[in-house]
């Protein structure tokens, strides 16, 4: 899901999302910011908040035992 925002924002605006602003930050939060950028066709501008919260995209709920490992594997013990 985020691949695909990245897309359409630089698609939508001719630019890049800026993606190194948000070094650290759970990716949930990135997803949020750019869904609600590109639903509502406004540029990201820094500090920017939001009310969109996407509570089940794919992928999100890595490693907390709903799909398992994150690369797939079995868990080792």
């Amino acid at each position: 899901m985020l691949e695909m925002l990245l897309f359409q924002y630089n698609d939508m605006f001719g630019e890049p999302f800026p993606l190194k602003l948000f070094a650290g930050k759970p990716e949930i939060d990135v997803i949020d910011i750019l869904y609600d950028c590109v639903s509502n066709n406004k540029r990201y501008e820094e500090g920017m908040k939001t009310t969109v919260h996407i509570d089940d995209a794919p992928g999100l709920h890595k490693n907390d035992g709903r799909e398992g490992p994150a690369d797939g594997s079995e868990a080792r013990s």
